[in-house]
């Protein structure tokens, strides 16, 4: 089964090691190629602030992806200035991107939505036949290998797959941190960047902002004729330069979801390693670990808001 990872987004400031430490674990024991799109500006996460961070020009961005992913498949990258990007945005993009009617947290969603598609673009340009694709962020901590997932049902089954479950489900989007599913599956990436003007303006309602990322993947693959599903364990998301910080986040959105079986016990096992040898495992993680199982049954009541949007 040969696999493609599709780096794409901004560059951020990461322990070099543990970025490479986390693809180690995402890519372990598997077949597989990895394309990458940025832009020359490095920058902070928007993160919830009322206002954008600065970004910083970095001159030899080429020279930084190539040490990143240096001993790893990387097959082919690119990347271009985002200020000449925002710069030269078509009318109908430009008024999405500028409009003061959409919520601000969601004003980078069209820079995302392009780099993920000139990845995919990347992909496409090499020729190759990719069973599985999966879209991953560069600011990503893997915490268990992605082979532990059921890649051959994965495959067959022929939806998307996202992290989508516990405390931070959502219904009807496709949570943009990481996703995937078979190359079929994923081929709505393909024409996402051209189709977005008419995706923002799709009456479809899922009780997100229009120009919220996640509302335009699900709307994007539903169009397509693509279900949706979630993996069952957490296996990343956005890392914020501390390991306790970044532990109670995956902890508190709850590290599996809700079924008792071997394959969820197998990936907490795998989940418990990677707070041992982050020397994690302590009376912190524990009182997080507790305090999520005990509010599981609120997680539930939560959803209850939901059924009209179901």
């Amino acid at each position: 089964m040969k696999i493609a990872f599709l780096f794409s987004g901004q560059l951020r400031e990461l322990e070099y090691d543990l970025f490479r430490k986390s693809l180690l674990n995402l890519t372990k024991d598997l077949d597989y190629s990895i394309f990458a799109y940025t832009w020359e500006e490095m920058g902070e996460s928007l993160n919830h602030k009322n206002s954008l961070p600065e970004i910083n020009s970095n001159e030899n961005i080429d020279e930084k992806i190539n040490f990143l992913f240096k001993d790893f498949n990387l097959l082919d990258f690119g990347y271009e200035s985002f200020e000449d990007f925002r710069k030269g945005l078509k009318d109908q993009y430009r008024k999405i991107y500028y409009s003061n009617k959409f919520h601000f947290g969601t004003i980078n969603s069209l820079p995302q939505i392009y780099t993920l598609n000139k990845s995919f673009k990347l992909l496409e340009k090499s020729k190759l036949n990719f069973d599985l694709v999966f879209r991953c962020r560069f600011d990503s901590i893997f915490i268990h290998p992605i082979k532990i997932f059921p890649l051959k049902q994965i495959l067959s089954n022929g939806s998307v797959f996202n992290l989508n479950f516990g405390r931070a489900y959502y219904p009807n989007r496709i949570y943009d941190i990481f996703f995937g599913g078979s190359r079929k599956a994923m081929n709505f990436i393909s024409t996402i960047w051209n189709d977005t003007p008419y995706l923002v303006k799709n009456s479809f309602d899922n009780g997100l902002d229009k120009r919220d990322c996640c509302r335009i993947l699900y709307l994007a693959a539903s169009l397509d004729n693509t279900n949706v599903n979630s993996f069952s364990s957490r296996i990343c998301d956005v890392y914020r330069n501390n390991d306790l910080i970044y532990s109670k986040y995956l902890i508190e959105s709850h590290l599996v979801n809700f079924r008792v079986n071997k394959k969820n016990i197998s990936y907490v096992k795998y989940i418990l390693k990677w707070f041992r040898e982050r020397k994690l495992i302590n009376t912190k993680i524990i009182f997080y670990l507790i305090k999520s199982f005990l509010l599981i049954p609120f997680v539930y009541l939560k959803r209850l808001k939901y059924l009209k949007i179901t």
